[in-house]
Order: C-alpha cells, then sequence, then structure tokens
C-alpha cells in the first residue's frame, strides 16, 4: 500500500482517487472549499435545480466504465437518452431540429439548403472518419508522444491515418460540406466544446458531432450533482479519506510529497496545470457568463437550444480580441423537457450562457457591470428569437460569472485553460504526467480534455499512470 495525495475534488480527482483505493492505495484527498465537484454539479433555487456546469453528457459508456472501475454501478444515477439533441435558430427565423435519428435531421437540413440533407450525411461519414482516425486513439490511453498516438492511430489503417494528417480547420470542413452558412454554423459550434474557434481549431473536432449521433445525448435523471454525490460515495467506499475545506498545495521531500505536513509517494493535481504552474498569460480558451431564469410556466423548449449570432466570423474575432462581442450565440439548456424533477410542476428552469474572453489581469472589479448588459441582452434575445418566450416572464434566480471560474481555479476565468487551436493544437495540451516523478494532473486542463466523460477518463488515466508509478498494476 502505497500513500497517494489527490489535491482538487473535481470529477478527474474524485475518480482518480477511487480508482487508486480500489487498487489497494492509501488515498487522501484535499477539496479546498466545503463541496466536492468543481466546476461540475447542480444547485437548486426556488425548488428549481440546475446543471451549474456541463449540460451536454455524451459518452454514456465511458460513465458507466467508470463507476464500475470504482466498483459502483448501484450508485450511478439514471442517464435519460435526448432524442431531439439540439434545436438550432437564427436571426432570419430558420430553425434545426438535430435529431439523434439522422434521417429526420437530414430532412430539416433540407430545409435550409439545397441537397442539405445529403450534405449532412457526407458530413457525418466523414465525422466518423474523423473519430477513428483521430478520437479513437486519442482517447484509448494516455497521450505522452506523437509516436505512440501515431501507433494506435496506425492499427485503424492507413487510408485512415492519412485522413487524420490532412485536417484542415474545422470551418474549411465545414465549408468543404454545405454551401450555405446556417448548416456550416452548426458544424462550427462543435470547437466551442473545446472552448475554441471554428475558424483556428482543427478539424478534428468534428469527431465530436459524430460521437453525439453515434452514442447519443444524455441528461442525468436529478442533475449533474448526482454523478458527483456518486463519485464521493464511492470513493468513500473504497476507503478514500476526504479532507474538505483544506487548500492544500504540494513540496518535494526526497523522493516524497509533503502535503498538508503529511507525506505521500505520489500527488495528483486536480486543477488546470497551466494555473498549477502559474503560466496564464498564454492563449487561453473562452470563458463564460451563465445566467439561471425561472419561468411561471412549463414551457414546451425542447432540452437544448442554441440561438446563433447572426455573423459567427464577427463574434469569433472579437472574442479572439479579448473583448465581449456586441451579438453572442446563446446556449439554452431547459432540462425538464427531459426530466420532470428538474422544476416543480408549471415551472421551467432555463440554464443560458454565452461565450465570453477569459479575464485580463485586474478585470474581474469590472464584470457586475458586464453581468447586467449580459443579462439584459440574453433575455432580450430569447424573446425576440423563441416564440415560446415571447409572452412569458422570466426571473434571474442566479449567475455564474468568470470571476466564480476563476475562484475554482480556472485560469483567468477560461473554462478549458489551454487553447488547443492549430493543426496539432490538441496534442500540445498540458500532459496528465507532471515535470518530476510521481507528480500527475486530472481534469479537464490536461489530457483528453474538457465535459464529464473525458474528465473521468482523465482520472482513470492520471490513476493508471500513478499506479505504475508506485510499482503496482496499471
Amino acid at each position: 500500500m502505497k500513500r497517494v495525495a489527490v489535491i482538487g475534488g473535481g470529477i478527474g480527482g474524485l475518480t482518480a482517487a477511487g480508482v487508486l483505493a480500489r487498487k489497494g492505495h492509501q488515498v487522501t484527498l484535499f477539496e479546498a472549499t466545503e463541496a466536492l465537484g468543481g466546476k461540475a454539479g447542480s444547485v437548486s433555487l426556488d425548488g428549481l435545480t440546475f446543471d451549474t456546469g456541463p449540460t451536454v453528457m455524451t459518452m454514456p459508456d465511458t460513465v458507466r466504465a467508470t463507476f464500475a472501475e470504482l466498483g459502483a454501478e448501484d450508485l450511478m444515477p439514471r442517464l435519460e437518452r435526448v432524442a431531439l439533441q439540439t434545436r438550432y435558430r437564427w436571426p432570419d427565423g430558420r430553425v434545426f431540429d438535430c435529431w439523434e435519428d439522422l434521417e429526420r435531421a437530414a430532412e430539416q437540413a433540407d430545409a435550409l439548403e439545397r441537397e442539405g440533407g445529403r450534405s449532412l450525411r457526407a458530413f457525418f461519414r466523414e465525422a466518423e472518419t474523423i473519430y477513428r482516425a483521430a478520437g479513437q486513439p486519442y482517447l484509448e490511453a494516455p497521450y505522452e508522444t506523437m509516436m505512440g498516438f501515431m501507433a494506435r492511430a496506425a492499427r485503424n489503417g492507413l487510408s485512415t491515418l492519412v485522413t487524420g494528417l490532412k485536417l484542415s480547420t474545422l470551418d474549411g470542413l465545414a465549408r468543404a460540406h454545405f454551401s450555405g452558412p446556417h448548416l456550416r454554423q452548426f458544424v462550427g459550434r462543435f470547437a466551442t466544446y473545446a472552448g475554441a474557434s471554428p475558424y483556428e481549431a482543427n478539424a478534428a473536432f468534428a469527431m465530436i458531432a459524430h460521437i453525439e449521433r453515434a452514442f447519443g445525448v444524455h441528461h442525468a435523471v436529478g442533475g449533474l450533482g448526482g454523478i458527483v454525490r456518486g463519485l464521493e460515495q464511492a470513493a468513500r467506499r473504497n476507503g478514500v479519506e476526504v479532507v474538505l475545506g483544506r487548500k492544500a498545495t504540494h513540496t518535494s521531500r526526497g523522493a516524497e510529497f509533503i502535503v498538508d505536513e503529511r507525506a505521500f509517494d505520489a500527488v495528483i493535481v486536480n486543477a488546470d496545470p497551466l494555473q498549477h504552474r502559474g503560466d496564464v498569460d498564454q492563449p487561453l480558451t473562452m470563458s463564460g457568463y451563465v445566467v439561471m431564469f425561472e419561468a411561471p410556466t412549463r414551457l414546451a423548449l425542447p432540452h437544448h437550444t442554441i440561438l446563433f449570432s447572426a455573423d459567427y466570423a464577427k463574434e469569433f474575432a472579437e472574442l479572439g480580441s479579448g473583448r465581449v462581442a456586441d451579438e453572442l450565440t446563446i446556449h439554452l439548456c431547459h432540462p425538464a423537457a427531459t426530466d420532470p424533477t428538474m422544476a416543480p410542476a408549471g415551472k421551467s428552469g432555463l440554464y443560458a450562457m454565452v461565450n465570453v474572453p477569459p479575464m485580463p489581469a485586474g478585470e474581474e472589479a469590472r464584470w457586475p457591470e458586464h453581468a447586467r448588459r449580459l443579462e439584459a441582452f440574453i433575455r432580450a434575445r430569447v424573446k425576440a428569437l423563441v416564440p415560446e418566450l415571447k409572452d412569458v416572464e422570466l426571473t434571474t434566480v442566479a449567475e455564474r460569472t468568470p470571476v466564480d471560474l476563476a475562484k475554482k481555479g480556472a485560469p483567468r476565468g477560461s473554462i478549458y485553460g489551454f487553447l488547443p487551436h492549430g493543426r496539432f493544437g490538441p496534442f500540445k495540451r498540458p500532459a496528465i504526467r507532471g515535470e518530476r516523478p510521481g507528480l500527475f494532473f486530472a481534469g479537464g486542463g490536461t489530457h483528453p480534455g474538457g465535459g464529464v466523460p473525458l474528465v473521468m477518463l482523465s482520472g482513470r488515466f492520471a490513476a493508471g499512470l500513478t499506479a505504475e508509478h508506485l510499482g503496482g498494476a496499471s
């Protein structure tokens, strides 16, 4: 039995701690706040339940496999499949319902542009090829060297590997498939899952579109907090010591690490590696502003709605320059559409998010002013673009700003930290293995990236590398 400290109790840290404890190691998890979950979780306000972090969950088999590895299948909340994955709306009145059923989605695409359905099918075929070329080998094991990744990718065939190496930008891929702006924006949106711009991010992010269609979009019944609670119970049941309200740091003493005046053989830091190293002056992914509304009626909205800006290129150019764009794309989440327990009878909760730049130094004091402007913009925008909300009174019950994200350890409020722009951007993400033996990272800021399933993978990878370092089975 070896001693391992996990610093940070987000989903990655909880997963890593539970896996290592189940392997027989003595694990202590330190969390600076009084609550576990990091950026993920749920909050109840006036009888409404809101997911406060990720609202889209894919790769359910990865979630199930994580709970299975923890011996905690009984603690995993039920995942409900969302058949109408997302409704997209544009200022010109056009609407695209992207169903999990490709044929239903293709019928919708035909109404947006000539041969839109045929083009959509072709896009999803290429997205699947990209997933085989880049996604599977990227998610199969911790990324440590390009050679190791290429060896895994080559197992899917040399032609597939060549396809991966020839990828351009996500916007370039969209233009290759679609003639009009609407479906190009639909494709470009998948870059925002990584906090990136479709005009600078690699086309490999199209694999997210395939993942959603092939494996489904899901909702954790009762809210994402159920995932966090399940992971916490699993960790404790496997013997993890959980220390809340303790902001821990690590130092070295010979081959050991000292955390909270205690000696450990290895440390996993569940925090953004850039923030941990103080390297926050480089380009970072976008941040976000969130406002949560109460509606005094049960709305007929789908679970997810995207309200696109009229000029996507201008929006990302302004965000990339470090300023809040004049017109922003809005993500609306209405969880009661899938899960009635998320709101009392006769009411609905709406989560609305827009992307904003990471904060410059000293910008924190200006965010109350930014927040009021953004709240007013979102309220006016949703009433103008969503007919169901035109005459509905929306009451603001809570908000989250980049300042709140920064307090949770996000560098300058950036949601995912490292900005994966460029052809090899995803491969330059900070590694799980730290700068000295025995130090590892877990979470959305390291490999493989953000989102509940990927952060779980990060925790499992970190646990495996740690066990290998300690001389146990990985």
